[in-house]
């Protein structure tokens, strides 16, 4: 019997059009680039017109670039794909980005109502305490009272996202008047500055994060310097100082019977959180290490907090704004000089980005518009963490801490308990 030849490599890729199709989808789905170029060149070199085009070059010239167009070929069908789906994922990305950001414009509007409502200049519909401004800012895109986006708005935002002072949406409490009030009026610190978390001070940047959240949104700040509406923060928060005069009965009312309790020997009812709870871990340890390991151990604790503040500070900043200003900013983009390299990198991603949102914001604006003219669903605001929905919420005057308090207050008072004062 006469021996058969082994099988050529040829043997083993597909024969008909069927198999080519399955031998391709299973080779990207493997990104196995040699099995694909191995097709590739075998039917490149099976080509007639591939021969006769490489008549007039030198005779090795063939099987070396049937493999570097084999090669080529296959790398565009294994990356190609999902390059240009992570394209499309990007053009998505922005477009919602721009969507979620529209919402600050009417987080703004809903604050300037708030400061009126509180100055007592106006009436909302169903508003009866000022907790629930905060309840509208979880909710802004269901308050039915808010005027709709208008096209000056969208421009101003526009410029807004174009300019210096725009900054990334962060998860700013956006209807937190008595904050916000304290920053207009220069006090940034707070009152509760003397209990801040130790660490906090041991880091600049970490530090400076947390007093941007105690100061005005700069989507604020910026409309109010366009538009002169920072000077209804200045007006008088009287509906404010009426709630605090009814929580003041209650809490006074409250601390009377924590101290007859006492007193009486019942202290569960009064006890605090311990500090190790509310951040104080560091001076903690002292009192339950062995005093020859305490210097160890601190020195270890302090480096694990020096690195989770530098991955969660300048590093996480700095890289998450060169890879987006590296994925998506095609076009050259300026870098201003500044004594802090990590800080010029930051700064020039966050304008990189704000001005790629003003390229889209109207077109997204239109959109939008035309969907609710159509009853159809729009991007709503960027959601933190979980949020019940707003079909489920449950407005009782008595759910929360600050209402609770003023009704109590106003029965101490002997008045009516609700909140007609």
């Amino acid at each position: 019997m006469e021996d058969l030849p082994p099988p050529s490599a040829d043997s083993l890729l597909p024969g008909t059009p069927e198999a080519r199709a399955a031998y391709i989808k299973e080779a990207q789905t493997k990104r196995d680039l040699n099995a694909l170029a191995r097709l590739f060149e075998a039917e490149l070199l099976a080509q007639p017109a591939f021969a006769e085009a490489m008549t007039p070059y030198f005779a090795q010239s063939p099987p070396l670039v049937a493999r570097m167009y084999a090669n080529a070929k296959a790398a565009a069908y294994i990356k190609g794909p999902m390059l240009l789906k992570h394209t499309g994922a990007r053009f998505v990305e922005l477009r919602e980005a721009a969507a979620h950001d529209l919402w600050e414009i009417q987080q703004k509007k809903l604050f300037d109502l708030q400061c009126r409502w509180r100055a007592e200049q106006l009436t909302l519909p169903g508003v009866r305490h000022t907790e629930e401004f905060r309840q509208w800012e979880k909710y802004i895109e269901h308050c039915p009272w808010l005027p709709p986006i208008t096209a000056d708005e969208v421009a101003l935002y526009e410029d807004y996202l174009r300019s210096d002072a725009y900054e990334p949406s962060r998860n700013w409490a956006w209807q937190d008047y008595d904050t916000f009030r304290r920053a207009a009026e220069g006090d940034e610190e707070g009152p509760d500055d003397d209990d801040h978390n130790e660490d906090e001070a041991d880091d600049g940047y970490e530090a400076a994060e947390t007093r941007a959240r105690r100061t005005l949104p700069a989507w604020y700040r910026y409309h109010d310097a366009a538009t002169g509406a920072g000077s209804l923060l200045a007006l008088p928060d009287v509906r404010g100082e009426k709630e605090a005069y009814y929580i003041g009965l209650t809490e006074a009312d409250k601390a009377e019977k924590l101290a007859a309790q006492r007193a009486r020997g019942d202290m569960a009812a009064s006890l605090p959180w311990h500090p190790f709870i509310m951040g104080k871990e560091r001076r903690y340890f002292q009192q339950f290490e062995d005093p020859a390991e305490l210097p160890r151990l601190l020195r270890w604790y302090d480096a694990e907090r020096a690195d989770w503040r530098r991955r969660n500070g300048y590093l996480y900043e700095a890289t998450h704004w060169i890879e987006r200003a590296l994925e998506s900013q095609t076009a050259p983009w300026p870098i201003a000089a500044h004594a802090d390299w990590r800080q010029a990198v930051i700064a020039a991603g966050m304008r990189a980005w704000g001005h790629q949102l003003a390229e889209v914001l109207a077109e997204v604006w239109q959109e939008q518009e035309q969907s609710r003219a159509l009853g159809l669903p729009v991007t709503g605001p960027r959601v933190y963490g979980d949020r019940q929905p707003f079909e489920e919420l449950d407005w009782a005057e008595e759910e929360t801490y600050q209402p609770k308090f003023i009704l109590r207050g106003r029965e101490l008072a002997g008045e009516p308990r609700d909140f007609n004062f």
